[in-house]
C-alpha cells in the first residue's frame, strides 16, 4: 500500500520512509515483546485461574491442607492426561501400557436380544456402557521428519487429512477406545531439530499431566526398511534430552524388555537348498500362544527427591489395575532408614529425607483395601544403595516368566544418597547414563531383563543436565 502511494505521489518520500522503518520496528518487535508481556508462566496461571484451580494471586483454592482425606490427596496428583509420542516399533508395548493405566475394565452385564425382550423393558440406554469414573485421557503424536522432498511438503500442507487417515494413529485410537480410555491422535510434519519443542508444546496445549516417550532400541544385524518414523543417528539422545530438558509436566522414558509378552521368538537363518519349491512353504511363521498370565509385577527402588515422588505415586496408580502387584523398596542411609529423619551427610538440593520419609510413611498408611494384598512397602538401610537395588531388582524381577512382562521403575536424577563411586561405575554406554540417568542405565546394562521406565518430575523452566 505505501509503494502504491509514494508511486501515486499521494505520499512523500518523507512519509514513505517512517511507514517502512515503523513496519520493520513494529515486525521484529512484535515477537520479544508478547513474549515478555505474556510468558508461558502467565498463560499457565491464567488457564489455572480460569479452571478455578488458582485466585488471581496464585493461591490454590483447595490447598492440601484442606480437610479432605489422604487418599483423596493422592488421587489429585494421579495422571489424568498423557501425551504419548506414536511409533510404529514401540505400538505392542504401548498398547499394553494404555491398558494397565486405563484401569480395570467394568464388568459387562449378558445382553438379552431385543426380540427376547417386552419392549417397554428395555431401557433406553441398553448397550450403552455408562463409565464409573472420568477416564484417562490419552493424546498420541505421530512425529515425521520434514524433509526437501516433494512427498513431505505435500504431506505437511495436507496433514489434517493425512492424520485422519494414518494408520498407525487409527490403530491407537482403536485401541485406547476399547480399552476404557478417552483418545486422540494426530500427525506433526516437523523437522527433526524440532522434535522435542514439538512434544512439549503438544503437552501443553493438551495440559498433559505426563509425556511418555517409547525408547528405540537399534540392531546392527537389521537390513530391513526402517518406518518413516525412525530417528536418525545420535538423534535419539538429542531428543530426549531436549525434552527433559524444557518439559514443565513429568516426562517419562519406556524401555521395552518384552512388556505386554511381545518378544519375537529366535528367528533361524537362511539355509540353502536344491528345491525348487518356495521357501514359504518351507518356512512357516510358528503361532505364538496367546498370553495365559496377564500380570505383571513392578520394582520400584525409591532413593528420594523430586523425580521419586512423582514415580512414586505413578507406580501406585498402575498398582489399582488388578493384573498388578508392586514392592517399593526405600533405600536409605543405615541411620536415616529407623528414624525417617533428615541427615546432612546424605541430603543434597533435589532430597529432603525427612519429606520422603514421610510421603511414603502418609501412602503406605493410607493405601485403599484393595491394594493392601498388591503393594509392599520394605525399608533398605545400606551403605551401597545402587548395587543393593541392583541386587533386589534380579530377586523380584523375572519370577514369573509366563506373565506379561515385569517392569522396573526409576527416578532419573543423580540421588544424593548415591556416592561418587557409585555414581562412576563402569558402563557400557555413557550416552545412555547421561540421558536416562545412573541408576535406568545402571539397571538396563547389568543383567536385569525386565522393562524400565524412567520419570523426571515437570521443571518449572529450563535446566541443564
Amino acid at each position: 500500500m505505501q509503494n502504491i502511494g509514494l508511486q501515486a505521489r499521494i505520499l512523500s518520500v518523507r512519509t514513505f520512509t517512517i511507514f517502512v522503518v515503523m513496519a520493520l520496528i513494529t515486525t521484529f518487535a512484535t515477537t520479544p515483546l508478547v513474549s515478555y508481556l505474556y510468558p508461558p508462566s502467565y498463560q499457565k496461571k491464567l488457564e489455572a485461574w480460569k479452571r478455578g484451580e488458582i485466585d488471581w494471586d496464585g493461591n490454590p483454592l483447595r490447598p492440601e491442607s484442606s480437610h479432605g482425606s489422604d487418599a483423596e490427596k493422592i488421587r489429585s496428583t494421579q495422571v489424568r492426561r498423557l501425551l504419548v509420542n506414536l511409533r510404529l516399533d514401540s505400538l505392542p508395548s504401548l498398547f499394553t501400557f494404555i491398558s494397565l493405566l486405563g484401569g480395570d475394565r467394568n464388568t459387562v452385564n449378558v445382553k438379552t436380544h431385543r426380540s427376547r425382550t417386552p419392549l417397554e423393558a428395555v431401557p433406553e440406554d441398553d448397550g450403552i456402557a455408562t463409565p464409573t469414573k472420568r477416564p484417562l485421557e490419552v493424546h498420541g503424536l505421530r512425529m515425521i521428519e520434514l524433509s526437501e522432498r516433494t512427498s513431505s511438503v505435500m504431506q505437511s500442507s495436507e496433514i489434517d487429512d493425512f492424520s485422519h487417515n494414518d494408520p498407525v494413529v487409527n490403530a491407537f485410537r482403536t485401541f485406547a477406545q476399547l480399552n476404557n480410555v478417552a483418545v486422540s491422535g494426530s500427525v506433526s510434519v516437523v523437522p527433526e531439530s524440532t522434535y522435542s519443542e514439538t512434544l512439549t508444546s503438544q503437552a501443553s496445549d493438551h495440559n498433559s499431566d505426563l509425556i511418555l516417550i517409547p525408547w528405540t532400541q537399534y540392531s546392527s544385524k537389521s537390513n530391513l526398511d526402517t518406518p518413516a518414523d525412525t530417528y536418525s543417528a545420535g538423534l535419539q539422545d538429542t531428543f530426549v534430552r531436549g525434552t527433559f530438558q524444557t518439559a514443565t509436566c513429568n516426562t517419562a522414558i519406556f524401555y521395552n524388555r518384552g512388556f505386554g509378552g511381545t518378544v519375537a521368538p529366535p528367528r533361524s537363518g537362511l539355509t540353502r537348498t536344491i528345491s525348487g519349491l518356495s521357501l514359504r512353504s518351507h518356512h512357516r511363521e510358528p503361532a505364538i500362544a496367546p498370553v495365559a498370565d496377564r500380570s505383571h509385577h513392578i520394582f520400584f527402588p525409591f532413593f528420594g527427591g523430586d523425580d521419586d515422588r512423582v514415580a512414586l505415586r505413578f507406580v501406585l496408580q498402575l498398582a489399582q489395575n488388578s493384573n498388578i502387584t508392586a514392592t517399593i523398596t526405600h533405600f536409605a542411609a543405615p541411620h536415616d532408614a529407623s528414624k525417617g529423619t533428615e541427615s546432612g551427610s546424605s541430603v543434597g538440593p533435589n532430597d529432603n529425607t525427612a519429606a520422603d520419609a514421610a510421603l511414603l510413611h502418609t501412602l503406605r498408611d493410607s493405601l485403599p483395601e484393595d491394594l493392601t494384598s498388591r503393594v509392599v512397602f520394605v525399608e533398605v538401610a545400606s551403605t551401597s544403595p545402587l548395587p543393593d537395588a541392583l541386587e533386589s531388582a534380579r530377586q523380584e524381577i523375572g519370577q514369573s516368566p509366563r506373565n506379561a512382562g515385569d517392569l522396573i521403575v526409576v527416578g532419573r536424577a543423580k540421588h544424593a544418597i548415591l556416592s561418587d563411586v557409585e555414581a562412576s561405575i563402569a558402563t557400557s554406554n555413557h550416552d545412555m547414563k547421561k540421558t536416562l540417568g545412573v541408576v535406568a542405565e545402571s539397571v538396563i546394562s547389568n543383567g536385569v531383563r525386565g522393562s524400565v521406565l524412567v520419570i523426571q518430575a515437570g521443571r518449572d523452566r529450563d535446566t541443564s543436565d
